[in-house]
């Protein structure tokens, strides 16, 4: 990690187009803030994208902007690029843009200007591009999710974040600043993690990465009530993967993969999941939605999908 952060330094000094790849939750967009906060942009926009996020037919008009009477229902509206102009933009998950819209994109990084859909106007943009990916860089080139020269025109500088699995040492360091973030957002005054804690902690396998970390912390502090540090009885790590091969070798021999799809054994172990974590709340949907990193939506959703219900009522 030492490494990546050393990058990161030297990339904030520079004005040159960043790629970035980790898994899923290990603080991309993070890094990315920092990279910018700590540059020369730092007073001007950044702003970032999850491109994964948008449906296909919009992803043009979000990115470069739209003109009025382009096309039917079409406004005035300036795209990101126009948005983060002197700033950064960050393209998340660059691999889920379509094709035809990584050529435009290039286009873009090459010249300098867009146009927005349905326009003729080239409009002059100074925008320092950050992507990032949660596939390696080889796989997302050999399965054709990125064009090659659009990824060499990105690559300029690249950073790779390590798992937190393969740098347990940074899990103080996280718990802290976690810690201070939930304090303000739950009006609390947790002062600090026991050293038995952040042992235990490092046991854990993080399959979810930083995120997964940051879940804990926040689930853990909004069950607290005056207690001043976390200690290990206080936390309650997501054992989903565990969990799911207990369940698959406990419960599901191979024959009963002839009657039990994929789905089912996931459901079965999402269910049993749930309520444990209702069990252990009393049914507090607010704080059992804390333990398992959703929103209280989600949780409802998903009692009504499994039919769980509070039978102590």
């Amino acid at each position: 990690m030492k490494a990546s952060i050393k990058k990161c330094e030297k990339a904030s000094k520079s004005d040159a187009s960043v790629f970035i790849y980790g898994e899923t939750g290990t603080g991309k967009e993070l890094i990315s803030q920092s990279i910018h906060y700590a540059s020369n942009r730092k007073e001007h926009p950044f702003i970032a994208q999850n491109c994964a996020a948008l449906p296909e037919s919009l992803f043009e008009g979000i990115l470069f902007g739209t003109i009025k009477g382009g096309f039917t229902g079409a406004v005035d509206r300036p795209g990101l690029f126009e948005q983060a102009n002197k700033g950064t933009l960050l393209l998340d998950e660059i691999n889920s843009m379509p094709m035809t819209l990584q050529a435009k994109l290039l286009r873009v990084l090459q010249e300098g200007y867009v146009r927005r859909v349905g326009g003729t106007k080239d409009i002059p943009v100074d925008v320092r591009v950050i992507a990032t990916t949660n596939e390696s860089p080889t796989q997302i080139l050999n399965e054709n999710k990125i064009r090659r020269d659009l990824y060499y025109r990105l690559n300029v500088i690249n950073i790779e974040i390590p798992p937190l699995r393969e740098r347990k040492e940074d899990i103080s360091l996280l718990c802290d600043m976690f810690i201070k973030k939930y304090n303000r957002k739950l009006n609390k005054d947790v002062k600090g993690i026991s050293y038995d804690s952040i042992n235990y902690l490092k046991k854990h396998s993080w399959q979810g990465n930083v995120r997964e970390l940051e879940n804990v912390i926040y689930s853990t502090m909004s069950m607290m009530d005056n207690e001043k540090n976390i200690v290990p009885e206080m936390i309650h790590l997501n054992d989903y993967y565990n969990l799911k091969e207990k369940k698959t070798n406990e419960s599901y021999s191979l024959e009963d993969l002839e009657y039990k799809t994929l789905d089912h054994i996931i459901g079965d172990v999402e269910e049993g999941y749930i309520i444990e974590s209702l069990e252990k709340t009393g049914y507090n949907i607010s704080k059992s939605a804390a333990i398992l990193g959703i929103n209280r939506q989600n949780l409802q959703y998903k009692m009504k999908k499994y039919n769980i219900k509070n039978f102590n009522k």
